[in-house]
């Protein structure tokens, strides 16, 4: 069976579910892969046969979506080319992570493709959004990426084609201790506007991972580059995390038991989404770097609720279930029968 896995490269979710699901695929059938965009820290670490541009948000320094870096920092004329050219025919079973070209391919040439995303779990009425609704960003959750078939993941199982987040098997294997620092991921503040906010708490010590080159520690801050050994070491010996909420750095925090501390991309309505879900979950959220900010952060780092899921490891029993569905003409996203105990 000849397979297609595309997936969004504009954030680190995308790629470190990917590096769980792709040698899996890659064991049991001939195995295509495409990433669309060059934003993520975290290597694949598999031949990749297609390379795009693909759609990407822009960041300001202040920790907010850019709708003028992102409108002008994408190339529509090379996204239309590209679905266009993209031979999505020539494959037996199209799997798409939250990537808008392939499914736009698929669409156009009638070719049936399942959606294996994060995302996904927002096609679903059911899951939790914030109290006022965006329709721009609930039309992008929608059909950025249509597929004919979906299936979901979040932090609880909203409707019947939502399944728990899927944990990395490096970060299984972790033993959790409680160490004497925070993890901090926020990568839409930089790295100065980090170091001058963490001053503020002498008492605390915290290890921040930054896309800046700019070497800035100070005497509570450790600056270090993105790395995914070193994150994962660091968070499994960390009191916590401090991060954006994003879904699979908050969904490997709470498996490991770790306290949370979230803040949704201003302007980035899913992220703002995934914080009220989180919030259900037992996580603190804050919004902004601003006065209201630093009694959120005083409380968080005097509590003692960390959050602890123990998600089953099923990965590879869906892979198979997909794959069978294929081979066998049957719906893709039917998960019925698949054991999450």
């Amino acid at each position: 069976m000849k397979v297609l896995y595309a997936l969004q490269g504009t954030g680190n979710g995308h790629v470190a579910r990917a590096r769980e699901i792709v040698p899996i695929l890659a064991s049991r059938c001939d195995l295509d892969v495409l990433v669309a965009g060059t934003q993520s820290q975290i290597a694949l670490e598999y031949p990749i046969r297609f390379k795009k541009f693909g759609l990407t948000m822009k960041y300001n320094s202040s920790g907010g979506v850019s709708y003028w870096k992102s409108l002008f920092g994408n190339k529509p004329l090379r996204f239309i080319r590209d679905v266009y050219t993209l031979p999505v025919k020539g494959y037996d079973l199209v799997i798409i992570d939250f990537e808008a070209i392939t499914s736009y391919a698929c669409l156009l040439r009638g070719v049936k493709s399942l959606q294996l995303s994060h995302q996904a779990a927002y096609w679903s009425s059911r899951t939790p959004r914030p109290p006022r609704s965006v329709w721009l960003w609930e039309f992008i959750l929608r059909y950025m990426s249509p597929s004919a078939f979906k299936i979901g993941f979040h932090f609880s199982a909203y409707d019947s084609f939502i399944l728990p987040p899927i944990i990395r098997g490096d970060v299984r294997k972790l033993t959790p201790v409680n160490g004497d620092h925070y993890v901090v991921y926020l990568p839409a503040y930089s790295a100065t506007t980090l170091a001058h906010w963490f001053q503020q708490f002498p008492d605390e010590q915290f290890v921040i991972f930054s896309k800046d080159e700019v070497i800035i520690d100070t005497l509570n801050t450790t600056f270090l580059s993105i790395d995914n050994k070193l994150f994962t070491d660091s968070l499994a010996k960390s009191k916590g995390i401090i991060c954006s909420a994003g879904f699979e750095g908050p969904s490997e925090a709470m498996f490991l038991g770790k306290k949370v501390l979230l803040s949704p991309i201003s302007g980035q309505y899913e992220q703002a989404a995934n914080a009220v879900c989180a919030e259900r979950e037992g996580a603190m959220v804050f919004y902004q770097l601003n006065a209201l900010a630093v009694d959120i952060f005083k409380r968080f780092f005097i509590s003692e609720n960390s959050v602890k899921r123990a998600w089953p490891d099923y990965t590879e029993d869906l892979v198979e279930g997909i794959l069978a569905r294929a081979k066998n003409g049957e719906d893709l996203d039917d998960i019925s029968t698949l054991q999450l105990h």
